[in-house]
């Protein structure tokens, strides 16, 4: 009997070794991810940055001839003194790639030291799901590939935004909301009540109470009612994410659900929340992120 439960436990052995052995090398063949290459310079005798031109070179070559392909991608990060026009000159990039592969707020949404991805294709990256993308864009799905560490982003290659997506990028597609001057600008500022040094999330229109509000953008109302601080607040979602915030308002004209249009009147202005006296809050925001509004 104990020779039979020492063969056996022989046996129960061998086979664990064998199949951890086994576990091991199943896992060391498993295909690594291409590791992406870091351009360290944004100079044209740079070999990286000579090679990325070549490749989204001939890219855009097959492309025209409708033959797609999957995008490879370079990390560079952004330094003090960078421009969005100057990387995407060197790089060999258009507006729509650069701004979209790296989900951009703005033109202007450039952080020192953040790290930038940039395709050796030109093309569009978008949020959704890849069989609707497929739908839409006309695109075959195996053609729909996912930017690395971007959650529901994916690449479409050859494709360019329209005029209306592209004016939320470049600041064209909002109008200013109140007739008034701009009191307190976007960014770091003395806050009047804690006389702190601050972050301002919008922008404050000084204006009589009872001033027309009006909507900078088409979209739909999200919010209309009290919000603490704000007072007041009417929320409108425009498309590709963003949203514009209207706050210390005395009145609204609007309901939750309304499709607004670009300058129709949503509300009026006023003191309520908490002021030091009659102004509009005007905030604009993309998946949460607010950013500097550029008003035309």
């Amino acid at each position: 009997m104990k020779r039979i439960r020492k063969r056996v436990l022989f046996v129960l052995v061998t086979l664990g070794g064998l199949f951890f052995s086994h576990f091991l090398n199943a896992k060391s063949a498993t295909p690594q991810k291409p590791e992406i290459r870091l351009i360290k310079a944004l100079e044209y005798g740079n070999s990286e940055v000579k090679a990325l031109r070549e490749e989204v070179a001939a890219n855009l070559v097959k492309i025209t001839k409708g033959d797609l392909a999957l995008p490879e991608y370079r990390r560079y990060v952004v330094k003090k003194g960078d421009s969005f026009f100057t990387i995407m000159a060197k790089t060999l990039m258009d507006h729509d790639t650069l701004s979209s592969v790296n989900s951009l707020a703005s033109l202007w949404d450039l952080q020192p030291g953040a790290t930038w991805l940039i395709p050796n294709m030109r093309g569009i990256a978008v949020y959704g799901d890849p069989a609707e993308l497929s739908k839409k864009y006309r695109v075959s799905e195996r053609f729909i590939a996912p930017v690395p560490g971007k959650a529901s982003l994916y690449f479409i290659a050859g494709k360019s935004f329209g005029v209306a997506e592209r004016g939320f990028l470049n600041g064209a597609a909002f109008m200013k909301p109140v007739v008034g001057v701009v009191s307190s600008r976007y960014g770091l500022r003395q806050d009047p009540f804690s006389d702190k040094r601050q972050f301002h999330k919008g922008i404050d229109i000084a204006c009589p109470s009872g001033s027309k509000v009006v909507a900078a953008a088409d979209g739909r109302v999200v919010f209309a009612g009290v919000m603490s601080g704000y007072g007041n607040l009417v929320i409108i979602e425009h498309q590709n994410g963003y949203r514009s915030l209207y706050g210390h308002l005395e009145s609204f004209l609007v309901k939750e659900g309304q499709a607004v249009g670009r300058g129709q009147m949503i509300a009026l202005s006023g003191a309520t929340g908490i002021v030091t006296g009659p102004h509009l809050h005007f905030e604009v925001r993309r998946k949460g992120q607010p950013l500097n509004p550029r008003l035309t």
